[in-house]
């Protein structure tokens, strides 16, 4: 049976979704550097740089740059859900805009927890995570 790991965070937008985590160890920007249609991050020297995050949970530290972070949820690719270390109040914007989950706050680091692949169950409405690792 596969490991399940649950942490408790704070709701920043409501929702349930389980998907993919897509693990990013440097903070994220959407206004230049993000690409709505086609679902991917554009910053060049970016680990993310042309990675798809369409229906993923997207796993980071915390967002950077201006308001235009919100494009993340302004075209047809979007993620499934946003979890990530540090609240701001850009991440809840971007999660309004984009109709996707999202939590922060959180009792344990997830960024030490969650790696890319793992299924990630993300449960705003009741305040928890829940991680299946992979096989």
């Amino acid at each position: 049976m596969a490991e399940k790991i649950i942490i408790k965070g704070r709701c920043e937008y409501p929702g349930k979704v389980r998907a993919e985590a897509l693990v990013s160890p440097k903070p994220l920007e959407g206004f230049t550097n993000c690409n709505p249609r086609k679902g991917y991050t554009t910053e060049r020297n970016h680990p993310l740089f042309k990675v798809p995050y369409n229906g993923k949970v997207m796993v980071y530290p915390l967002p950077r740059g201006s308001g235009g972070f919100m494009m993340y949820g302004s075209g047809p690719m979007k993620p499934a859900a946003f979890v990530h270390t540090e609240g701001c109040p850009l991440s809840v914007a971007c999660a309004m805009v984009a109709h996707v989950p999202s939590m922060t706050d959180f009792e344990r680091d997830p960024m030490e927890v969650i790696e890319t692949g793992d299924i990630v169950f993300v449960n705003a409405d009741e305040g928890y995570i829940e991680i299946t690792k992979k096989d």
